[in-house]
């Protein structure tokens, strides 16, 4: 997965601090699909430039998946977006969405295609 998503960066209060004393952050989806691995160490979103309330441009790259915590993302800073960047920003990305990464989905067929078996399409 590798996707690029607006998002405004908010205090996530449900969290512990980090190793190194640091709250974590949300990364809020204002346009775009991300993964529901959108809470970043704090730590981590001090390294990366994230301050909070900002926005910001984000690319989302899916890693090696992680035999203990599952699927893993790197959230990669863009850009910084400002107020008007942010107008029409669903537009240009799609409706913020949420994909849940902890459930394999299976893609099938709509139900209106089928194969052709009959022996009509055989020369």
């Amino acid at each position: 997965m590798k996707t690029q998503v607006a998002v405004t960066v908010r205090d996530f209060v449900n969290g512990e601090v980090d190793k190194n004393g640091k709250s974590p952050v949300l990364l809020y989806v204002l346009g775009g699909k991300c993964p529901n691995r959108n809470v970043l160490s704090g730590t981590f979103a001090e390294n990366e430039g994230f301050e909070i309330g900002k926005s910001y441009l984000v690319q989302v790259t899916e890693r090696e998946e992680d035999p203990t915590y599952g699927r893993q993302f790197q959230f990669t800073k863009i850009g910084e977006l400002n107020t008007l960047d942010l107008i029409g920003i669903a537009d240009k990305l799609g409706e913020p969405t949420m994909i849940d990464v902890t459930v394999k989905a299976e893609i099938s067929a709509p139900a209106d295609i089928k194969a052709k078996t009959t022996s009509d399409d055989v020369l």
